[in-house]
């Protein structure tokens, strides 16, 4: 059985909507008892936060993939691009150590968004796309399937960040795109 950690913030523990309704628990029932799912989101969690989260869990138990999402609180909190960037970095070497493979989430646009928060959320993700890529990583883009269904004029969202249940429901279609081949293998 593969054990798959997931850990972030409250958009990866599926705040807003019904336990079971999020995209972690959608993954864990599709996959029932062939895949155990940990899903380790934290809401209002930082990107500080999940470092210590990230260490704590692997000290704790083994895994073969952890996906990690986080820096929206501290983009809302007022950091920059960068700043997240490179401490998303920290948390991704720390996993690479324990030989897991790790999986990025690119985090879902910012819904309403006086503030131009948004705009910093776009060039972390492309960063953190440019590094998966560059670096051979594979990368769940919450980012791009949720503003191509913004788009389309779909209601996905319960607030300013976080997703309805449709909204994670696309959320999870994405992550079994990337998951599924990976979990085939064996």
């Amino acid at each position: 059985m593969k054990n798959i950690l997931c850990i972030g913030d409250s958009l990866t523990r599926g705040y807003d909507v019904p336990y079971g309704k999020g995209w972690v628990e959608l993954l864990q029932a599709h996959w029932g008892q062939a895949v155990k799912f940990v899903n380790a989101g934290v809401d209002g969690a930082t990107l500080q936060a999940i470092f210590n989260h990230v260490d704590r869990a692997l000290t704790a138990h083994s895994y073969d993939i952890v996906c990690l999402m986080g820096g929206t609180n501290d983009i809302l909190h007022g950091r920059t691009a960068e700043d997240c960037y490179f401490n998303l970095l920290r948390s991704v070497k720390r996993i690479q150590k324990t030989g897991a493979e790790v999986i990025l989430g690119l985090a879902p646009q910012i819904d309403c968004d006086p503030e131009g928060d948004d705009a910093v959320l776009v060039a972390y993700n492309t960063a953190l796309k440019a590094y998966c890529e560059s670096q051979n990583l594979a990368y769940f883009d919450f980012y791009a399937t949720i503003a191509a269904a913004d788009k389309r004029g779909e209601l996905l969202y319960a607030g300013d960040v976080h997703p309805n249940e449709l909204g994670y429901q696309y959320m999870f279609e994405t992550a079994l795109a990337v998951l599924a081949p990976k979990l085939k293998r064996g």
